[in-house]
């Protein structure tokens, strides 16, 4: 090898480090930003699945078929918000007088036992200054109103996103494989259409799996006299889109709301909501996600854990989606064609095999 070869190798190999240095900065600096841009993707991919099964059913262009999937999922939202909002918004407003009166029969329960004591006298008796006085209820009211903007501006955002790529999914992946040598075009397409499946059928099974959970639990704490029944169940269908995590926030309400029935109706709770996860867990999750990019349960908590850490909610939210992408571009771009690709000994043996 001559020195001009030697320096070229060297040169781009700094190059490939530094753009993969400031790639990682970049991503750490603007993470929130790239998971709402993620969150557009994933909601497009959903689009995308809407559009090409109407499509492939009623024979109609994509455009209109993209036309009705949009309207079809924000009419279900907006249906849905008008038929249950008032009867949850109500049982919210009961739950929040009833959770207080479920903590202060906690704090009973505890004082009569010394380890209990111990607990208790580690919560401060003056709880006055967690209430605003003053000027501080106009800063936390501002608070409040910039919080909501930056939501819906964050919600914007990610719609927007997504009706962009549905509507031209081709533009945007035919325009990142050109960033790649020609000969390597197709394989890139290939495994961003990898991605896409996956995405798609983890939507599907996990969308599936919400609406189980969701009216298992209404029907469970119905059938037991569970008060607030609907907002639990509506509560356990929303957390129920975080692995792991989800289902343990979700139960603690139902508990704490179960408590102001009686302690025999909390144990019921218990048994109820632990039934339908376990059920949840190794039934209904194997069967729904058997086709699609099986998590690891510890790698999936260590991540939902981290981009928790990171950026909040919106991390966890992403975490599992995310994850998957993840497991799929290192098993097809490192695994397969690193670790697993053959040797031209072993292709040119295979080739004389066949």
């Amino acid at each position: 090898m001559d020195i001009y070869t030697f320096s070229k190798r060297v040169a781009l190999a700094a190059f490939l480090v530094l753009l993969i240095g400031a790639g990682f900065y970049l991503l750490g600096n603007n993470l929130y930003f790239f998971l709402l841009v993620f969150a557009g993707i994933l909601l497009s991919v959903l689009f995308c699945g809407m559009t090409d099964w109407i499509t492939n059913k009623m024979h109609i262009k994509r455009g209109i078929s993209l036309t009705l999937s949009v309207l079809f999922f924000f009419g279900i939202l907006v249906g849905a918000f008008i038929l249950l909002a008032p009867t949850v918004n109500e049982q919210v407003q009961e739950m929040k007088q009833t959770i207080p009166q479920s903590l202060n029969q906690v704090e009973e329960w505890l004082s009569d036992r010394e380890w209990g004591e111990k607990v208790i006298n580690q919560i401060p008796d003056d709880v006055s200054t967690a209430v605003p006085e003053g000027g501080d209820i106009a800063s936390k009211v501002g608070g409040v109103f910039s919080s909501t903007i930056s939501f819906l501006a964050d919600l914007a955002i990610v719609i927007i996103t997504a009706l962009f790529f549905a509507s031209s999914p081709k533009l945007y992946t035919e325009g990142f494989a050109k960033l790649f040598p020609k000969r390597k075009r197709y394989r890139v397409l290939e495994v961003l259409d990898k991605c896409y499946k996956t995405l798609k059928l983890w939507l599907v099974g996990m969308l599936s799996a919400m609406a189980v959970i969701g009216v298992s639990t209404a029907i469970g704490y119905s059938l037991i006299g569970l008060p607030m029944a609907l907002a639990l169940g509506f509560i356990a269908f929303l957390l129920a889109f975080v692995p792991n995590i989800g289902p343990w926030l979700a139960g603690i309400p139902a508990v704490l709301v179960g408590l102001t029935e009686g302690s025999q109706v909390a144990l019921y709770v218990i048994l109820v909501y632990g039934g339908i996860q376990l059920i949840e867990s190794y039934v209904i999750t194997p069967i729904i996600f058997q086709k699609t990019v099986d998590l690891p349960p510890a790698l999936l908590l260590f991540v939902q854990v981290l981009f928790g850490i990171l950026q909040g909610g919106l991390g966890l939210l992403m975490a599992a989606p995310l994850l998957a992408v993840v497991m799929v571009l290192v098993n097809e771009l490192y695994i397969k064609d690193v670790l697993e690709k053959p040797t031209d000994q072993e292709a040119a043996a295979a080739t004389s095999r066949g």
